[in-house]
């Protein structure tokens, strides 16, 4: 039996305010075979419950499946994202965080250009479409650390942080991925980079939110992010 084009990987980890709205969009895709796999970061709040629910409850489309993992403890965002990976079955591999920053129907056209030109990664940009509410701190880090990528790597990406990267899942996979926090997306980048693979932007709206409203990414995983960008520029084998 044919597997699916596309594995998508809600990581969740205390969203219990946006979760059964992030679920029943991502559930009801214009994609002709696609997976969604919720990996369950230990959340603390109901979060597992309306899991539950919503898996009992879901009267999709045979075109779509829903498979639910659970971490015994909190293990990070990264951790999240290698769970979802080693049990993804799709061509294709794209995460969708479980808030409400991101549109889910931003993803057919992700997948459109790379099915159509044969494409090994796509990425969105929130920087080439429609940014609404993000934080002027986060706006500025995120411009910096794009400019620093573009200069290390000579690359034309504009948004190495957006949480739609399109890869081909053997590719991911193959990739090796080592962190377990919001790093993940330097390595993932910088991999890519590495190996010479292009990689090409798709516009995608994006609408922010605060950390009253369950923000979790802050200054310590920015540091983080610029010395990774360093640190898998310089290491000989990576």
């Amino acid at each position: 039996m044919k597997g699916p084009v596309l594995s998508i990987l809600v990581p969740v980890y205390n969203e219990e305010k946006t979760l059964n709205t992030i679920l029943s969009k991502v559930a009801s895709l214009s994609i002709d075979s696609y997976e969604v796999i919720i990996v369950n970061d230990a959340s603390s709040d109901g979060s597992l419950g309306i899991i539950d629910d919503f898996v009992r409850n879901f009267k999709g489309s045979p075109k779509v499946s829903l498979n639910v993992i659970s971490h015994a403890r909190n293990k990070g965002k990264g951790a999240g994202i290698k769970t979802g990976l080693q049990n993804a079955k799709g061509r294709y591999f794209v995460i969708q965080d479980a808030d409400l920053e991101y549109n889910p129907r931003d993803i057919p056209k992700l997948l459109n250009l790379a099915m159509k030109s044969g494409l090994s990664v796509v990425y969105g940009s929130r920087f080439r479409g429609d940014i609404e509410g993000m934080a002027s701190s986060n706006y500025n880090a995120n411009r910096f650390y794009n400019f620093l990528l573009r200069r290390l790597y000579r690359t034309n990406i504009t948004d190495m942080h957006t949480c739609y990267k399109m890869v081909e899942t053997n590719l991911l996979k193959d990739l090796n991925i080592i962190s377990d926090g919001f790093d993940y997306a330097p390595e993932v980048i910088s991999k890519l980079l590495r190996r010479g693979i292009e990689i090409h932007e798709v516009p995608i709206s994006f609408r922010g939110r605060t950390k009253q409203e369950g923000k979790k990414i802050n200054y310590r995983d920015g540091i983080e992010c610029a010395y990774k960008i360093f640190k898998y520029r310089i290491t000989r084998n990576i």
